[in-house]
């Protein structure tokens, strides 16, 4: 990877969007490499933003420098030198040091670079003897309010390094900041080249299912076409004049099917078949008769004249008598064949402007359709032979298939009509999906909701996943595959989705299993979409507000730390999870010193600025996330210390003191010293189920107690610990 100034460009590739340090180094093991190496090279050192902003803890803390910033005059000098070094690193990433003329301390940054996008600073400083004396250091003591013999005396322990010494540290952390930035970034890269590489491999399969339903689609498509081939080529083998009759049903079953496809009118689609029967059965008269709401109707009539022409007789929707013959036709469903003239008024009624019929075959329409009616071919010269049974009664059956599928349209159409126009007055959109082919389809409604026309976007389910938000992606999915599977047969979710104007709408999605195939396998799903967008900001500002209200509740209002109330739930979380995991857990309680007398003597406005800054500051001494600190009561605080035992609890309390007398807040008042002092009582156990939290509490409370009688000022254990805290400290 090269640094800023470098001439070749990163071979690993762009980053893709703009990253942090931490997208490229676990905070964990950031910290370890920080302490690890500013404990080899002797150095303070600890790890930025490029604002200044801090992504690790300090490592190798300067005695000097610590002591300096606990002044205005000495945090402002320390404030200065950050902010010269940081303006040398900004224009130009490089590594820089800069020398503190009083205390001899060198401070250097080690800028940290990805393919020129400045992601953090390292910074490191030392003492060298080289650069400065004890007389310049207790000058500079002086200056900004700092006990000179305190300031030497610091002096004393810190480590002293040469500036050479340091330099090469500068050069190693730099190279070693190279090194593992790259590594990182290739890391992150990879990482994401694996996870598109993943996409694109679901995606595949996803094409390849469907290209497998296709081809079975298809496959049985060119079987069934295979099987009517066959038969054709079965029928061909027949006579010629067979053959060619064949022929002839084929084209007249097309034109029934043709005008089921191009007309929806029931009265054009029998016309068609009537006049396909008749060319079929070389019939001049003929006519169709169906019964509807109770009636029985003629639903086309009509007559080849000279040379072929075809004249429809205006005779359709009128009424027809069935009797006698007619009934019988229909009521049994046998063909009826008339070879020679009869005597009509005996067998069967037929209007007045019908011509005189001398040979006649009669189809009834397939019974079990539900459909009662009949085809009637009339004179034909040669009379009717089997074959023209046959054939019209194949025709029948294509006029009844085609028949039925416009009703069940049109009567679907009509259900749609209503159901769309029952969820647009809801405000809801409908979705009706087959997991078997993934075909999906949406309302124009579905596609209003988020602000698009139904002719925007393509019928697919990819449409639906694109728009939905990443983070509520894997909901959507999830919850369609356990549908699938038979998880469940209905559901509701909450999904954010892209709206047309560009911003994310919160919609809730309910559906349900509304079909399965013989086997028992899910083949439908279909349900709604709702626009929730606004009561979801009214429950999101709810939640944000309780957030706010259950934080509150746990904050003392006056030292900005955990109350008493946070102490308790923590304590007893603690507790539990000690006690399975059966490690030690200590706590302490402390109590500011003579506190009445000093807010008799400074006022309780002194007192109230005290007891921040004392919470203020133990709070700082408490630097693991799990360790708590919260005022118990008037000027009494305690601590939960987890995975600590009583050395540890110790110690801590130890560098409490330590951090409170370094305030140096003068207390006149008291007896033990001049400035504020506390006393701490220190317990800790580890938990079983045969006492309580109370129990540990009592305990640092009487060693607090103890602390107050022996002479206040001090730290004091409790003396009936459990020997089993004795390990190590954390």
């Amino acid at each position: 990877m090269h640094r800023p100034g470098s001439n070749n460009e990163s071979e690993e590739g762009a980053i893709p969007e703009p990253i942090s340090l931490l997208d490229l180094v676990p905070l964990e093991e950031l910290q370890l490499l920080q302490d690890t190496l500013a404990e080899i090279g002797s150095v303070k050192s600890v790890i930025t933003d490029p604002d200044g902003n801090l992504l690790t803890m300090p490592s190798n803390e300067i005695a000097l420098c610590r002591r300096v910033g606990q002044t205005a005059r000495g945090l402002a000098d320390c404030m200065n030198n950050f902010q010269a070094l940081s303006a040398l690193v900004k224009p130009d990433p490089k590594p820089v040091i800069r020398r503190c003329e009083s205390l001899g301390i060198l401070k250097a940054v080690v800028p940290i670079v990805a393919q020129k996008v400045h992601l953090a600073n390292w910074w490191i400083s030392q003492y060298c003897s080289e650069m400065s004396s004890r007389e310049r250091i207790a000058a500079y003591a002086a200056r900004i309010g700092v006990d000179p013999e305190q300031l030497l005396g610091d002096l004393e322990i810190v480590f002293k390094g040469s500036r050479a010494s340091f330099e090469k540290v500068l050069t190693w952390i730099d190279n070693f900041a190279r090194r593992f930035t790259q590594m990182g970034l290739q890391n992150l890269l990879l990482s994401r080249q694996i996870a598109n590489m993943s996409r694109l491999e679901t995606e595949l399969d996803l094409y390849k299912a469907r290209l497998e339903n296709l081809v079975q689609d298809r496959t049985k498509d060119l079987i069934n076409a295979n099987k009517r081939l066959q038969l054709e080529v079965m029928e061909r083998d027949l006579l010629e004049e067979q053959s060619v009759r064949k022929s002839r049903l084929l084209d007249a079953v097309n034109q029934v099917l043709q005008q089921a496809l191009s007309d929806r009118r029931e009265r054009a689609l029998s016309g068609t078949c009537l006049r396909a029967a008749q060319e079929l059965t070389r019939s001049p008269f003929g006519f169709m008769v169906e019964r509807q709401k109770g009636r029985w109707r003629v639903m086309a009539a009509g007559h080849h004249g000279p040379g072929g022409l075809f004249r429809p007789l205006a005779v359709q929707g009128q009424a027809f008598q069935v009797n006698g013959l007619w009934r019988q036709l229909v009521k049994t469903g046998v063909a009826l064949k008339r070879q020679d003239p009869v005597d009509q008024t005996e067998w069967y009624e037929l209007p007045e402007d019908f011509p005189e019929i001398k040979t006649l075959l009669a189809i009834a329409l397939p019974v079990h359709t539900g459909i009662s009616g009949f085809i009637a071919l009339a004179n034909n010269g040669q009379g009717y032979t089997l074959v023209d049974q046959t054939d019209v009664q194949t025709l029948a059956k294509a006029y009844v298939e085609s028949l039925l599928r416009m009703r069940s349209e049109r009567a679907r159409h009509q259900s749609e009509k209503r159901l769309n126009l029952a969820l647009e007055s809801a405000d809801e959109g409908l979705w009706d999906y087959f997991p078997r082919t993934a075909e999906i389809y949406y309302s124009p409604r579905w596609f209003g909701i988020l602000g698009y026309s139904s002719s925007e976007l393509p019928y697919s389910l990819e449409t639906w996943t694109t728009l939905t938000h990443p983070e509520d992606l894997p909901v959507l999915q999830g919850t369609f595959e356990s549908v699938v599977k038979g998880g469940e047969a209905a559901f509701a979710i909450e999904t954010r989705m892209l709206s047309q104007s560009g911003q994310w709408r919160w919609v809730q999605v309910r559906g349900r299993t509304a079909a399965k195939d013989e086997k028992g396998d899910v083949s439908r799903i279909a349900g709604t979409l709702i626009d929730i967008s606004k009561y979801k900001q009214v429950e999101l500002a709810l939640q944000k507000a309780n957030q706010e209200l259950q934080r509150l509740a746990a904050l003392d209002d006056l030292t900005q730390i955990s109350n008493r109330r946070r102490f308790d739930e923590r304590l007893a979380e603690e507790w539990r999870r000690a006690m399975r995991d059966a490690s030690p857990l200590a706590v302490i309680i402390c109590d500011i010193d003579f506190f009445k007398p000093y807010n008799d003597t400074y006022g309780h406005v002194r007192g109230d600025e005290t007891l921040h800054a004392v919470a203020q500051a133990i709070n700082a001494i408490l630097k693991r996330p799990m360790d708590l600190v919260a005022r118990y009561g008037g000027e009494e605080f305690a601590m939960v210390l987890p995975n600590t035992d009583l050395q540890g609890a110790v110690r801590v309390a130890g560098e409490i003191k330590a951090a409170i007398e370094s305030l140096h807040i003068e207390h006149r008042a008291s007896v033990v010293s001049s400035f504020i002092s506390l006393s701490y009582g220190v317990a800790a156990l580890i938990p079983h189920k045969d006492i309580s939290p109370r129990t540990l509490v009592e305990r640092a409370d009487r060693a607090l107690y103890q602390a107050k009688t022996r002479g206040r000022n001090r730290v004091v254990q409790d003396p009936a610990a459990d020997k089993a805290t004795q390990g190590s400290a954390p």
